[in-house]
């Protein structure tokens, strides 16, 4: 399939439709990374496949059943955001599917968990625990969590401004344009 996503030299052309067929293919057969393609087609329209909610989340909780760390975070920024009425959107369900993925290793999953937890999305607000998942995915070279590492150190040792770290979230998002679901801290 990834050859024909591709092409190669004048021997296999480039045929996404085709590719899209085999990675099917593969996912019915149960094949991690051909679901998360998949999934990945349907939510971006990727490989000539229609923007789809429900066929993302389907091949998306294909491959994340089988423990697939990406896929885990393409099911949490569904869960983010929902896709009514197939999908309603559960903060804490996004965390349960971020924190599964984070505890494979997965680096953005680790930011995006001391994300939550700072900012108490899905979760108990807890400025310790960010701090272990920042550092986790600080040192596995991740910028963001540098950055929000520096800047709870600066509010800590008073050098910050109040708004460097975060409010409390109150739990509740407030319903914004179709593109909101770019808007999810991965």
């Amino acid at each position: 399939a990834c050859l024909y996503e591709t092409g190669y030299g004048d021997d296999i052309f480039r045929d996404l439709n085709y590719a899209a067929e085999l990675f099917t293919q593969a996912a019915e057969l149960g094949h991690p990374e051909a679901n998360f393609r998949m999934g990945d087609a349907y939510e971006h329209g990727h490989l000539n496949c229609p923007r789809d909610p429900a066929l993302s989340v389907h091949f998306y909780t294909g491959a994340a059943e089988r423990g697939h760390a990406p896929a885990m975070m393409g099911l949490c920024a569904w869960y983010m955001v929902g896709a009514p009425p197939m999908l309603e959107k559960d903060e804490e369900e996004a965390y349960e599917w971020a924190r599964r993925s984070a505890d494979l290793g997965f680096v953005k999953a680790q930011y995006a968990i001391g994300y939550f937890t700072e900012m108490g999305i899905g979760c108990r607000r807890d400025i310790l625990e960010a701090n272990v998942w920042y550092v986790k995915a600080a040192d596995a070279g991740d910028e963001r969590a540098k950055q929000r590492l520096s800047i709870i150190q600066a509010a800590v040792s008073g050098q910050g401004t109040p708004m460097d770290v975060a409010s409390p979230r109150n739990g509740k998002l407030s319903k914004g344009g179709k593109d909101d679901k770019d808007c999810v801290v991965m």
